[in-house]
């Protein structure tokens, strides 16, 4: 678990929970702990406000707490009645420990995007960084030991009995129980570090004393477009063809809509950028592959593509999934490259899952773990937007025509047909007009023009004996209309 936590308020900014994997010295495989791109997700976290997710408590949201929630709202439209009771602080500066993940380049990239400083500290110092040692322990006095079947000690080896034959809670369930607490308990719970200058007799809470501050510094909304949000996503130097360009032995196309600027980027060549050896550079999300942005620094903007096999792959998965299955097929005697054996391998793994028996003594088996949500997506255009509100209580119904088997037919329109032999388009000998559907059917030898109603005979009285023709359910009875039938 890592965590972001304000000084001046106590505030927590920022708390997310992934996955680790010891080293495993036998098949080779790395360790897996926090990475880079979790600690930019918790940037990104930080400097958004919480949602309040469906189920959880109503006291948790920011209009409930002693937030000062209409100004923020009036300065931040971010901020509405679902908004979770927790502030939106802008860190100036960070203090890390010795994990690499703090001084990795994409880390380093994206503080210096948004003009945060860092300052590491000293190695096993715990009071280099009292807030974030002392919040471990908050963490689990408050809320692990309340975990039902959870934590009961230092370790995880200090569980419950039966733990493997009860529900266990995947990391993504935990990780909203744990944004819930956080702005339902400890946001709003009173602390004893935490007093007003002017009013030190009173313990504030850290949404309290985050009132006082902003009262007294302002508050100013950063907010960060889609397209902004994307550099805080992983690189990749990649070289577009013809055919796309692989990440990972993986091959993505431009969209539709973007071939046309993917196109002018193949006509540039190169990128012609210092040390780049000509590459362009691509940004993805290691927790949601299918989708990457090449992006054009010629003109500031982005492309978007997709994976190749996308179609094929309809359940969630991540880049550890696929090399977890390229590791597979390459033991089996393939090749990494083979891309459409390791997204069927991926995909019948996910086929498998839903179509098992679940296991008896769990709730079945975990989900990927896809990191924090990170708007990357340009929100689609509403057609309704600019249209003023309408009233129902003024709609009325539209009147009904009265139809009647009796009324006169509507206007014959000639049918778009093609011209027929003989004589289609001339009059016939008694002076009327060829019927429109005379081409479509042949001459039978005796120059006879085709059966037409007579002028004397109305069209609507042929026109009720169909209707006639079709009430009837049995026209093959004995009543003496079967001649009046086929005689018609």
């Amino acid at each position: 678990m890592s965590s972001l936590i304000d000084v001046a308020t106590h505030s927590m900014c920022a708390l997310m929970i992934t996955p680790s994997r010891p080293r495993d010295a036998e098949n080779g495989h790395a360790g897996r702990a926090t990475r880079a791109i979790d600690l930019t997700l918790m940037l990104a976290q930080a400097l958004a406000p919480w949602p309040v997710m469906p189920g959880w408590d109503p006291l948790s949201a920011a209009a409930a707490s002693s937030l000062p929630f209409g100004a923020l709202r009036a300065a931040d439209e971010r901020f509405t009645e679902a908004t979770a009771a927790r502030p939106v602080i802008r860190p100036e500066l960070i203090i890390y420990d010795q994990g690499s993940p703090y001084v990795s380049e994409h880390f380093t990239e994206v503080c210096d995007r948004l003009r945060i400083a860092r300052r590491p500290a000293r190695k096993r110092t715990a009071p280099d960084k009292p807030l974030v040692e002392h919040f471990f322990i908050t963490l689990a006095h408050r809320f692990s030991q309340h975990v039902r079947h959870g934590w009961q000690g230092r370790s995880h080896k200090k569980r419950g009995r039966g733990i493997e034959r009860m529900p266990l809670y995947t990391i993504a369930e935990l990780q909203q129980m744990a944004q819930e607490w956080v702005a339902l308990e400890y946001q709003q719970t009173p602390d004893a570090g935490l007093r007003d200058p002017f009013r030190p007799h009173i313990v504030l809470s850290p949404n309290d004393m985050y009132a006082v501050q902003v009262a007294r510094s302002g508050y100013r909304a950063v907010p960060l477009s889609p397209t902004q949000n994307r550099f805080f996503l992983l690189s990749q130097w990649v070289t577009p063809g013809k055919g796309g360009f692989m990440i990972d032995y993986r091959t993505y196309q431009p969209v539709a809509q973007d071939a046309a600027h993917y196109r002018e980027v193949l006509l540039r060549g190169g990128s012609k950028l210092p040390g780049a050896g000509g590459k362009w550079e691509c940004r993805f999300n290691p927790y949601r592959p299918e989708r990457v942005w090449l992006y054009d620094h010629t003109a500031n903007t982005w492309v978007t593509c997709d994976f190749r096999l996308r179609h094929l792959l309809h359940d969630p998965w991540t880049a550890d999934m696929w090399q977890e299955h390229a590791e597979q097929h390459r033991a089996a005697g393939g090749s990494e490259q083979d891309e459409e054996a390791i997204a069927l391998a991926l995909a019948q793994r996910e086929r498998r899952r839903r179509s098992r028996r679940p296991p008896p003594k769990r709730t079945g088996a975990e989900p990927p773990f896809q990191g924090l949500a990170l708007e990357t997506e340009q929100p689609s255009h509403d057609p309704y937007a600019d249209l003023e509100e309408f009233d129902l209580s003024t709609l009325r119904p539209y009147p009904a025509l009265p139809i009647s088997p009796l009324a006169p037919p509507p206007a014959p329109v000639s049918p778009a047909l093609p011209a027929g032999p003989g004589s289609a388009d001339q009059p016939s000998d008694n002076g009327q007009a060829p019927h429109p559907l005379a081409a479509l059917f042949p001459d039978n030898g005796d120059s006879s023009p085709p059966d037409a109603p007579t002028a004397e005979t109305p069209a609507v009285a042929y026109e009720v004996v169909e209707a006639e023709l079709l009430d009837d359910l049995d026209p093959d009875g004995d009543d003496g209309a079967e001649d009046d039938v086929w005689e018609m």
